[in-house]
């Protein structure tokens, strides 16, 4: 069957090659209607007589001509993790609202499958990539750097990587720890410890140096304490830690991400243990689980509409001509029943 061109779509529409042109390469603005000086009408006509005629753009053909594809990629480290996955649906709405499609990819926390998805996405001309850092992943962002592609880092910073093609959209981390550790020690839990994973990324390093820096603050120097895990011995680990941890007295553990939190609140269930009674218990990200718990879970959220958007507000910008921005948001607190302190 013959390729549709633009040319049979001008002629079936009546109108010329180059308006054709002008509504096939569009974006859209904020609001989602086309962004070019054709009178919308015409533009609508157009685009039906496309659908019609089971048009096509070349994307290739019209990136070699513009210098730009329109499209961005998006590497987090799990695009099925419960936090990344609520990320990405923002991103990729806002995106799609601004005329650029997004492709998507997972690092597995893996430096060298995150080297290989940015040679990929490089070689597809892509306009901007938005990306979660894995240790050791410097190198392939600046594969990106040195093609003059800019990149946006979500959730995780790289210190040593800053430039006007480096933007950064990130949670405060250290606020997040300190808000879950006052908690717990405001209301009566002075033996608290954390479980952390050993991916040496900053998200996580900033939360335990808030947990940290609050301990020392309230001098419960002699309780800070800090149990690593990694995610392949998480599940066994969590609760050894949790197991330990109340033999030896402890009354409350941070957990810094989703992932141990739904852990450890497992690890308790299966060793009969309850919150607050036995052990209080903050948590991080939204889940139902926290509410549907026998207890309900206090939790750090972070927000993921926010973070998604500004990552997508910030890469586009770049591709535009502007800086590069530095943003940072604040977590929030929820409330809930597991770090209540009971009368003893």
């Amino acid at each position: 069957m013959k390729r549709v061109t633009i040319r049979d779509v001008a002629r079936e529409a009546k109108v010329s090659v180059t308006l054709v042109s002008f509504v096939m390469n569009a974006k859209r603005d904020k609001d989602g209607n086309l962004d070019c000086p054709v009178n919308p009408e015409t533009a609508k006509r157009v685009l039906q007589v496309a659908q019609k005629l089971g048009y096509r753009r070349n994307f290739a053909a019209a990136s070699l001509r513009s210098g730009h594809s329109n499209t961005i990629a998006v590497i987090p480290n799990d695009i099925s993790n419960k936090f990344f996955a609520g990320i990405s649906r923002c991103i990729e709405d806002l995106a799609h609202q601004r005329g650029y499609t997004v492709f998507f990819s997972s690092s597995e926390e893996n430096a060298d499958k995150l080297e290989s998805v940015m040679d990929a996405v490089l070689a597809h001309n892509i306009d901007g990539v938005i990306v979660a850092p894995c240790t050791g992943g410097e190198i392939a962002i600046r594969k990106a750097l040195d093609s003059r592609v800019p990149v946006v880092l979500l959730d995780r910073d790289i210190e040593n990587l800053t430039g006007d093609n480096v933007g950064k959209v990130l949670l405060d981390d250290v606020a997040a720890g300190r808000m879950a550790t006052d908690l717990l020690i405001e209301r009566g839990f002075r033996n608290a410890e954390m479980i952390s994973y050993t991916l040496g990324i900053s998200s996580i390093s900033e939360r335990e140096r808030g947990y940290r820096m609050s301990m020392m603050d309230h001098d419960l120097y002699d309780h800070v304490r800090i149990h690593y895990t990694t995610y392949g011995d998480a599940a066994s680990d969590v609760e050894k830690f949790i197991k330990d941890g109340v033999k030896r007295g402890v009354d409350a553990f941070f957990l810094p991400t989703y992932s141990l939190s739904a852990m450890a609140l497992a690890a308790m269930k299966k060793l009969g243990l309850r919150t607050p009674d036995d052990l209080a218990i903050v948590g991080f990200d939204e889940s139902d689980i926290y509410s549907l718990y026998d207890t309900t879970v206090t939790h750090i959220v972070q927000p993921l509409k926010e973070l998604g958007e500004k990552s997508v507000e910030a890469l586009i910008g770049m591709i535009e001509g502007k800086p590069a921005e530095t943003i940072v948001l604040k977590p929030t607190l929820i409330p809930g029943g597991s770090t209540d302190r009971l009368e003893k």
